[in-house]
């Protein structure tokens, strides 16, 4: 073949579409489109919240909001808006991207639509009319399907039969042709992901042919939904506008559009405070200084942010939060929200350990499945005869924390429970009571609002729960304190799980923190400078209080784990905590170097199931399932400390066919999809990026699959693992982004390459490839170990100081003063005679408050010696001085 031949054969390769769907022929998908007689079916188990509101308010103050059906197929299409997102413009601009996403999520849908396939009666089911339906791939959760969801199933007519197979009438006679001009709008009662079946209810269906095609559909009320919250964000931001000349209520507008004026200025340092009792003793310094800032609510009328890199504890500061703010104040009430079911059960299951099922409530929604639950959070959750339902009123009332999802929140809307709704039930009821008195101020009911994961939420779902919390507008704040709103989240992670891409995966989270009140802060993460975090200094007065924690400090993985995400994500900042993280140095295969990286070289190519059905590489596989026997071999970890992930689901199901075999028994491994690992952590982790050609890269970024040009899947994956980090890759593949060139660097400059050898790999320049403070903390480390077995070494010289205490613990100190001295830190103390003016309010540090006094001394490191400062700067700038670009 010619070289021209060559070329042409390679561009038609990449012109196809290789996640192109499975070929349907044409009339089975015409069945769906042709016109039918719509038969709907029996609803499942709800709560029917006019009955609800009724129970409380009877018939004169309040009543249930009347929302369109929930199973409703119509939806609202805005206009494009192509404008900027301000205040005036919110929902244009959120009801255009809603419009986007509802398109996207309906070719989702038609991705996963199943033509002739079989029915089966649910036999043993004392429910009448239902039915199981196998869903492959329902375990992985990739179809978005509910309890109450609609499927449209059409019944295949015998003309049809061509293409179904033989012909089976189960017994019952045929019936004319337009018996199959039928729609059933089957109702999903039940769902089992273990074994991927969904039972549904279908009235009225006399099944001939056994033969089906099921249509999933967008369900409209989760759509409606997002679209109430909007309209209502906008309606409360207007109203607030034209309020505000009388009681100056912002509270709306602040909360989505903050600004510099709505911050605390400061004007002096702070006086010493007495110690927080913790319910948590072993909080580090940012998360207790987070707690008391927000205990202390002089901060300004702002959401406050906690941003928490992998491994720093974040949801640890939310359970400490809550239970000082709940404790704090006896008629406190929080409401607890994540974007997830999984991640609102984790935060039930750590307040456990302080709280009782009367005083916290789990609120689900009647669409989710009992085995779904934990069996710990149970207790915490109200069911209502075979569904999840909400407590009676009274009982709900005496709940001091509600934790639920930011889309469940909407429960509380429809049952009249939010702030608003309450406030007006009280106002109402006294004026009726006392019609001669003047009008009262009832206390809101939901002090605080608090986010966990808040970068995961589109910003219409977060608008949900900060709509429940948010005040009447015309309250008067002098007159009632208002509800704190406080977020927590990771906004270099996995962002909201959306079809579309767009705006909405933009999460409230990150565009705030993107706000000059918090990104252009002197103390921000990113104003820093050489990864050390300053503290707040008399020189820096006046400044604003920051609304703000950034949490630096990792429990979770080896320095050499992180090193690399700190500096692509954290402006160098992470300070690696976590003890016991070099079980796994001994590893044969790390070859004696004191970092626990790997990059393995494949080469394999990649293939690709038939049909589209996704990538996968068998040389990656075999070199995967090696490793994990390797490590089980030599006895250093066991099977489920082991995790095995990849981004293609093909591959995850390759890998899980190969550690299955009888003859290998690693059933135990934890093998899975990329983004189910999120939030999670593993001894010993196992990456595969199983792309080895790039001409299909494009089609990847286009579909959100892969690792390659993905750097919140790329931080997400490499921050997994705490004691063990093997990538396995194509170098001249994983290259081609700047993020995994660094990555690859920091391996080539460490010997932490396997395969053909790494001289063959020519580094980009790329102003990302650096050697990061942590690197060269843990090389100045391991220079001291190399040196402290001499006669005159480094160590001994060290010791002769009188500066090691202990071996292993002084050399990491070194290192940190090693980098210390680069960065030119003269004075960490950056403190006065330790006399501050007097401040009603908290000062900030770094992150967080900082008292300048000796009462914060502790929290601090104590300058390092300057024979320290001297070895460590020499060693650095002579012996690991790399130019960036160069590994």
């Amino acid at each position: 073949m010619s070289g021209k031949n060559r070329v042409n054969t390679k561009a038609k390769e990449a012109s196809l579409d290789v996640y192109a769907a499975p070929y349907v022929p044409n009339v089975l998908k015409q069945i769906n489109e042709a016109p039918a007689q719509i038969v709907p079916c029996t609803p499942s188990p709800w709560i029917d919240y006019t009955r609800y509101v009724q129970s409380f308010s009877g018939n004169i103050f309040l009543s249930a909001p009347a929302y369109p059906d929930a199973l409703s197929a119509e939806l609202p299409f805005p206009k494009p808006f192509e404008g900027k997102l301000e205040i005036s413009t919110y929902m244009d601009y959120f009801s255009a991207a809603i419009t986007t996403e509802v398109h996207a999520l309906q070719k989702e849908c038609e991705e996963y639509n199943m033509y002739q396939v079989p029915l089966a009666a649910a036999h043993g089911d004392p429910r009448q009319s239902m039915y199981w339906l196998n869903i492959p791939g329902l375990r992985e959760a990739s179809l978005r399907i509910e309890i109450g969801d609609i499927v449209q199933v059409r019944q295949l007519g015998f003309e049809h039969m061509r293409h179904a197979g033989a012909l089976v009438t189960a017994g019952y006679p045929v019936p004319p042709n337009n018996q199959f001009q039928q729609q059933h709008n089957a109702v999903v009662w039940g769902i089992d992901r273990v074994r991927e079946m969904v039972t549904l209810r279908i009235d009225y269906l006399v099944p001939i042919s056994l033969l089906f095609n099921a249509r999933f559909v967008v369900q409209s009320h989760r759509i409606h939904a997002w679209h109430r919250a909007v309209a209502r964000t906008q309606r409360a931001m207007t109203e607030a506008n034209q309020q505000s000349l009388k009681n100056d209520n912002e509270w709306m507008r602040s909360m989505l559009f903050p600004d510099t004026k709505d911050g605390v200025l400061q004007r002096s340092l702070n006086k010493a405070r007495d110690q927080l009792s913790l319910f948590d003793t072993l909080l580090n310094y940012e998360q207790v200084r987070a707690t008391e800032t927000i205990l202390k609510g002089q901060y300004g009328r702002v959401p406050y942010l906690i941003s928490g890199p992998p491994g720093t504890g974040k949801t640890k500061t939310v359970v400490e939060i809550a239970s000082q703010l709940v404790s704090e104040n006896e008629s406190s009430r929080l409401l607890l929200c994540a974007p997830s079911d999984s991640a609102a059960d984790t935060l039930v299951q750590r307040l456990s350990q302080h709280y009782s099922p009367k005083e916290v409530l789990r609120l689900n929604s009647p669409a989710r499945s009992f085995p779904e639950v934990p069996n710990s959070v149970l207790p915490f959750c109200h069911v209502d005869d075979t569904i999840f339902s909400l407590p009676p009123f009274p009982t709900l009332m005496r709940k001091r924390i509600v934790v639920t999802t930011c889309r469940d929140a909407e429960m509380l809307h429809q049952a009249r429970l939010s702030n608003q709704n309450l406030y007006s039930l009280e106002r109402s009821i006294y004026n009726v009571l006392h019609p001669e008195d003047t009008q009262i101020e009832p206390r809101l009911h939901f002090t605080a609002l608090i986010i966990d994961e808040a970068a995961q939420a589109i910003e219409p779902e977060v608008l949900i729960p900060i709509l429940v919390v948010a005040p009447p507008a015309d309250l008067c704040p002098s007159e009632t304190n208002l509800p704190a709103v406080i977020m927590v989240g990771d906004q270099h992670q996995l962002g909201p799980r959306t079809a579309s891409k767009g705006q909405l995966q933009r999460s409230l989270f990150e565009r705030l923190l993107n706000r000059p009140l918090y990104k252009d802060h002197p103390l921000a993460r990113s104003s820093q400078s050489g990864g050390i975090v300053q503290r707040l200094s008399k020189a820096m007065l006046p400044i604003i209080r920051p609304p703000f924690t950034d949490l630096i400090r990792n429990y979770r993985s080896h320095p050499a784990i992180i090193a690399t995400p700190s500096s692509l994500f954290y402006n160098d900042t992470l300070e690696p905590t976590a003890s016991h993280v070099d079980s796994l140095l001994s590893w044969t295969g790390f070859e004696g170097r004191q970092m626990p990286v790997m990059f393995a070289e494949n080469r394999t190519p990649d293939e690709i199931e038939r049909d589209g059905g996704g990538w996968y590489n068998l040389g990656e596989v075999t070199l995967a399932i090696d490793f994990a026997k390797s490590f089980l071999s030599e006895g250093l970890v066991k099977q489920r400390e082991i995790c095995i992930m990849s981004p293609f689901a093909a591959q995850v199901r390759a890998l899980r066919l190969r550690a299955r075999r009888p003859d290998l028994k690693l059933s135990a491994i934890n093998i899975g999809p990329l983004e189910a690992f999120q939030g999670l952590e593993s001894k010993l982790v196992i990456l595969c990026t199983t792309r080895t050609r790039d001409r299909f890269i494009d089609q990847d970024l286009a579909k959100g699959l892969g690792v390659i040009h993905e750097a919140r899947r790329f931080n997400v994956a490499l921050t997994r693992a705490k004691e063990g980090l093997i990538v396995i890759g194509h170098p001249g593949i994983l290259c081609q982004d700047e993020n995994w060139a660094s990555f690859m660097a920091f391996c080539r400059r460490n010997g932490a390459w396997s395969g053909t050898g790494p001289e063959d790999w020519h580094t980009p320049h790329s102003r990302k490839i650096k050697m990061s403070r942590l690197e060269k903390q843990i090389q100045f480390r391991n220079k001291v170990s190399e040196d402290s077995n001499g006669d005159d070494g480094l160590a001994k010289r060290m010791r002769r100081l009188g500066l090691m205490k202990s071996e292993e613990d002084e050399h990491w100190e070194a290192g940190i003063a090693a980098e210390e001295a680069l960065a030119g830190e003269e004075d960490l103390d950056a403190a006065d005679d330790g006399t501050a003016e007097e401040d009603d309010a908290a000062g900030e540090s770094g992150t967080a408050d900082q008292d300048d006094t000796a009462a914060d001394d502790s929290a601090t490191s104590p300058e390092p010696a300057e024979g320290v400062r001297l070895l460590a700067k020499r060693c650095i700038s002579e012996e690991l001085k790399v130019e960036p670009g160069h590994p």
